[in-house]
């Protein structure tokens, strides 16, 4: 299987774009695939979320240094969670400093790509979590992927959000003569009301790329999450978080199986 690298963005806080991350990158294991995570985000919401709370502020280790200085191997920065069946590159609080060099840094668009060229053909799947906003590391990430997907909520900024995306996405492409497919755009963390309901229409009637279906506001994931699990590692207690749980589980592959499907249309 060929590698396929993509960018999970929106400059949009709050979308639970590193919740979908993370689940999506369970989804692809649960599949039998070998997946990595990149935490590009320098809050280091991933790293956290994925059991490696530690590594955030651990200076020995440092994604930052080898995308900006060159220091050290790529490989020597991927960590395996203990309960994940999956890789993940924690970031950790040098981060913060990466917009600012990146601004300095001549050939600024490719130092994730060039990062990544060493491993890459090791995994089926490399996510990479982006920070929310429309700078240096987001471009960096769109660049190194060519492929994107945007968790949205349901609520009336989304639209106005996606378009100044977008209008970044077709800067970019236009500047590094390069094609960024839109896989898919995901609305998560849906509730059910008769205003989601109206949003949910509004975007799908606007934007192409959004999925059929929709991830709902569920707490288990949030349990999960303060645990450091996905939702696949999740041990889940009760009758009713176990089936929460399962329901969540099939979002999750229901979502892998689309992106698998999109990924196929995109290299048609």
């Amino acid at each position: 299987m060929t590698t396929n690298i993509i960018a999970i963005c929106n400059q949009k806080g709050g979308v639970g774009k590193t919740t979908l991350t993370i689940n999506l990158g369970a989804a692809f294991a649960d599949m039998g695939h070998r997946v990595l995570l990149i935490d590009l985000d320098p809050q280091g919401h991933m790293t956290e979320g994925v059991g490696l709370r530690e590594s955030y502020e651990d200076d020995t280790r440092s994604l930052y240094r080898k995308l900006i200085k060159d220091e050290g191997e790529t490989a020597d920065l991927i960590q395996k969670p203990a309960t994940e069946n999956l890789w993940v590159i924690p970031t950790n609080y040098e981060m913060m400093l990466a917009e600012q060099s990146l601004f300095m840094a001549r050939n600024r668009e490719h130092k994730l790509k060039n990062v990544l060229a060493p491993i890459a053909d090791q995994y089926d799947w490399i996510l990479l979590d982006c920070p929310p906003t429309l700078g240096n590391l987001t471009d960096n990430a769109l660049n190194a992927a060519r492929k994107v997907i945007v968790p949205v909520q349901a609520e009336s900024t989304s639209i106005r959000a996606l378009e100044l995306l977008f209008d970044q996405i077709e800067s970019l492409e236009e500047g590094l003569k390069i094609v960024v497919e839109k896989l898919a755009v995901v609305p998560n963390l849906v509730q059910t009301s008769s205003l989601s309901q109206r949003t949910l229409k509004e975007l799908r009637d606007s934007i192409p790329a959004v999925t059929p279906f929709e991830l709902r506001k569920r707490v288990v994931l949030q349990n999960a999450w303060d645990e450091g699990h996905s939702i696949f590692a999740y041990d889940a207690k009760s009758p009713d978080h176990i089936r929460a749980k399962q329901e969540v589980v099939n979002d999750y592959l229901d979502l892998a199986r689309f992106v698998i499907e999109r990924v196929g249309e995109t290299t048609k």
